[in-house]
C-alpha cells in the first residue's frame, strides 16, 4: 500500500514549490526583498517538510512566478541562508533546513506547578537605602523629571547636545578602529580618552595628574561606589555634607558604610569632630559648588580639610560635578590640585556638560589606589562602552568639548539671569532667592514658613516640581525652601512655568480669603 502524504504536507509541498501564499506590496515602505524574506520565513516556521517536499524552486523560477527581479530573490534567500532556515546541496538545489533556528532558541515550556507561598527575603542593606520609589517611578531616573517644564533641579539642556558632531566623530572612530571597539575593553578605560581627560584637567581644573591615574567609570554614582569599596570596610565612617546629593547616601548605604552627616557654613563643610563622633576614612564633598546649597568652599577651608585628612589618614572624595559652569569670577583650583599628600580621590562626569545618557565619568586617584579601583570596576561591569569612550576622546582632543562648555556656560548664564529676574518679579513676595556663584540650580527660601505644605501640594498638582530642600537633608534642620532648576528650559518655558506657579498661588490665596469671609 503506497504511503500517503497528509493534507498539510501536500499543501506545504505546493507552497514550497509555487509560493502561492506570498503577496508582495510594491507600495509599502518595507523593501520587496524584506517582504519576501519575512513571508518565506513565516511559511517555513509554520510547516513540516520531508526530503521530498523541502526543495525550493530556483531563484529564476521564483522571480518569474512573482514578477520580481532575481536580485530581490537572491537577497531574501541569502538572508534565510545566513539565519539557518535554508541549506544548499551542491548540484541538487536549496532545501529547508532539517532543524529551523527556532529549534535552538525556543525553550520547552515547563509544567506549571502550584507555587509555594513564602515571603521574599530582601537584604538589610537594600532595605536601608533611603529611596522610597517603587515600580514605574524608577522609569524617570534619579531626578524623577518627566517630559514638560518641571523646573526639577540638576537637569542639563540635553537638546543643545551637538548631535551632528558627535555622530560624525562616532562614524570616524568606527571606521578607523572597526571591530576592535566591539570587543571587551580595558578595565581602566580607553587610553586616548584617559590622555585627553588628564590634559583637560591639568589645563583647566589645575589638577596634577597623568593618564595612568585615571579610571573611566559609568558616571558619578559608580565613582562613589568604587571609591567607597576601595577605601572603607563595612561599618567604617564616611563624613558627608548635610544636606547632600541624594545618590551619595544611597551609594554609601549600599556599600555598608556608616554615614556621619556634617553641617555646612558659608565656607563649606564644617570639619570639626564632635564628641563620640567616629573619625572618617573618607570625606565626601562638592567644593566647587556644594549641592544643593550652592556654597563654594573657601581656599582656607580647602587647606584645612586636606590637613585634617592627612593628619587622620583619611581620603577626601572630591565630586566636581559641574565646576565648569561658574558665573562670577574664575574658579578656585581643585582640591586634587593642591593636595601634596595623595589624600584626594577626584571624580568628574560628562552628565552635566554633555548629557546623562552617555553614562561616562572618571576618577583621578592617588597612584597606590589605582589598581584597587580597577579591580573593583572589573568585578562590577568590566568597562564602559568602547565606542562612546573613543568618540568622547576625539570630541575632547579636537576641541569640541571645550567649545561646547563655553557655549553652554553662556546659555546657562542667560537662563540663570532670566530666571532670577522673572522669579523675583512673579514670586518675590513669597520667596527669597539664594544666588549661587555656579551651578544649574537655585535655592528659594520661603518668607512664610507656614506656607510650605500648601506650596508643596500645589507644585505637585500643577506639574512645576522644584525639589524640597529637606529631600536632600540627613539630619540638618533647615528653614523651608525649594531647589529650582533652570538650565534645561528656554526663557519662554521658564516664564511660562513661573507664571503658572504664581497664578496658582494667587488663586489659592483668593480661595482662602473667600473661605474666611464666608464663615
Amino acid at each position: 500500500m503506497p504511503n500517503r502524504k497528509s493534507r498539510p504536507q501536500k499543501r506545504r509541498r505546493r507552497s514550497i514549490i509555487a509560493f502561492e501564499m506570498i503577496r508582495l506590496d510594491r507600495m509599502a515602505t518595507e523593501p520587496l526583498h524584506e517582504q519576501l524574506y519575512r513571508q518565506i520565513r513565516d511559511e517555513l516556521k509554520s510547516g513540516r517538510f520531508s526530503e521530498g517536499s523541502s526543495r525550493l524552486p530556483s531563484s529564476r523560477a521564483l522571480a518569474t512566478d512573482r514578477g520580481i527581479s532575481r536580485s530581490t530573490v537572491r537577497l531574501a534567500i541569502s538572508k534565510l541562508h545566513a539565519e539557518g532556515y535554508l541549506r544548499s546541496k551542491p548540484g541538487s538545489g536549496t532545501f529547508v533546513a532539517n532543524l529551523l533556528p527556532e529549534a535552538f532558541l525556543t525553550a520547552d515550556q515547563p509544567k506549571a506547578d502550584q507555587p509555594i507561598q513564602r515571603p521574599f527575603r530582601i537584604s538589610e542593606r537594600v532595605r536601608a537605602i533611603p529611596d522610597a520609589r517603587v515600580g514605574d517611578q524608577f522609569d524617570l531616573g534619579a531626578t524623577g523629571a518627566g517630559p514638560g517644564i518641571s523646573l526639577v533641579p540638576s537637569i542639563p539642556a540635553v537638546d543643545e547636545f551637538p548631535m551632528a558632531v558627535w555622530e560624525r566623530l562616532r562614524a570616524q572612530v568606527l571606521a578607523k578602529k572597526g571591530v576592535n571597539l566591539l570587543r571587551y575593553a580595558s578595565n581602566r578605560g580607553d587610553a586616548d580618552l584617559r590622555r585627553a581627560i588628564a590634559a583637560y584637567l591639568c589645563d583647566f581644573r589645575a589638577a596634577r595628574c597623568h593618564p595612568d591615574q585615571i579610571v573611566v567609570v559609568a558616571g558619578m554614582q559608580q565613582a562613589m561606589s568604587i571609591s567607597a569599596i576601595a577605601a572603607l570596610n563595612p561599618g567604617e565612617a564616611a563624613w558627608v555634607e548635610d544636606p547632600c546629593y541624594q545618590q551619595t547616601r544611597r551609594v554609601l548605604t549600599l556599600a555598608g558604610v556608616k554615614i556621619v552627616p556634617k553641617p555646612l557654613d558659608s565656607e563649606g563643610i564644617v570639619i570639626a569632630k564632635a564628641p563620640k563622633e567616629p573619625l572618617p576614612k573618607i570625606i565626601y564633598v562638592t567644593p566647587s559648588h556644594q549641592f544643593p546649597l550652592g556654597v563654594t568652599m573657601s581656599f582656607k577651608r580647602r587647606t584645612d580639610l586636606l590637613g585634617f585628612a592627612r593628619a587622620h589618614n583619611a581620603f577626601v572624595f572630591e565630586d566636581d560635578y559641574d565646576a565648569e559652569f561658574r558665573f562670577t569670577g574664575p574658579p578656585l583650583p581643585s582640591l586634587q590640585g593642591i593636595d601634596n599628600a595623595s589624600r584626594v580621590i577626584y571624580a568628574g562626569t560628562v552628565s552635566k556638560i554633555l548629557c546623562p545618557g552617555l553614562r561616562l565619568g572618571y576618577i583621578v586617584a592617588p597612584e597606590p589606589l589605582v589598581d584597587s579601583l580597577i579591580k573593583i570596576r572589573s568585578a562590577m561591569d568590566q568597562h564602559s562602552s568602547p565606542i562612546d569612550q573613543a568618540t568622547l576622546a576625539r570630541f575632547i582632543t579636537e576641541g569640541f568639548f571645550l567649545s561646547h562648555i563655553k557655549r553652554m556656560r553662556k546659555i546657562y548664564a542667560e537662563r540663570r539671569d532670566f530666571f532670577i529676574e522673572q522669579f523675583n518679579e512673579l514670586l518675590g513676595d513669597r520667596f527669597t532667592l539664594q544666588i549661587p556663584e555656579a551651578g544649574l540650580n537655585i535655592v528659594a527660601w520661603l518668607k512664610r514658613e507656614e506656607d510650605f505644605p500648601m506650596i508643596r501640594r500645589l507644585t505637585l498638582d500643577i506639574g512645576v516640581r522644584p525639589s524640597p530642600l529637606s529631600f536632600f537633608c540627613i539630619q540638618a534642620e533647615l528653614k523651608p525652601a525649594f531647589v529650582f532648576g533652570f538650565a534645561a528650559w528656554t526663557s519662554r518655558q521658564i516664564r511660562e512655568s513661573l507664571v503658572k506657579l504664581a497664578s496658582a498661588l494667587r488663586d489659592r490665596g483668593k480661595n482662602l480669603n473667600y473661605g474666611r469671609q464666608s464663615r
